[in-house]
């Protein structure tokens, strides 16, 4: 049986996960996976490392990212966020998330928005 974790961050999402890239991958390669994906909060910046370290360990890496979401407010109450997962499938889908990602870092509220 093949399993691929899908929702994994990295040292890249601040306070919420420490491991680096490659710890990720040499964990992977430990559990005998062939693919793994990097999805961190609201943006891409490990994308490259991790896509170079699992090359080197001949591993599948599926690029992605946890995007925070605010859901609409039901009545006078704000619900808390929610978390949307996003995968990029192919080159234009890796450039969509980047377009996010930047559009995401670039606000100047982007620290509440991401609560």
């Amino acid at each position: 049986m093949n399993y691929t974790h899908l929702h994994v961050h990295s040292q890249y999402t601040l306070l919420g996960a420490t491991p680096t890239v490659d710890a990720l991958v040499a964990r992977a390669v430990d559990d005998g996976l062939a693919s793994l994906a990097l999805t961190d909060t609201n943006a891409l910046y490990g994308a490259v490392a991790f896509a170079k370290s699992c090359a080197a360990a001949d591993i599948q890496p599926l690029i992605g990212m946890a995007l925070t979401v605010q859901l609409p407010a039901d009545g006078l109450t704000l619900p808390p966020p929610e978390s949307l997962l996003l995968l990029a499938q192919n080159p234009a889908g890796y450039r969509s998330l980047c377009r996010l990602s930047s559009a995401i870092q670039n606000h100047p509220d982007r620290e509440e928005r991401a609560r």
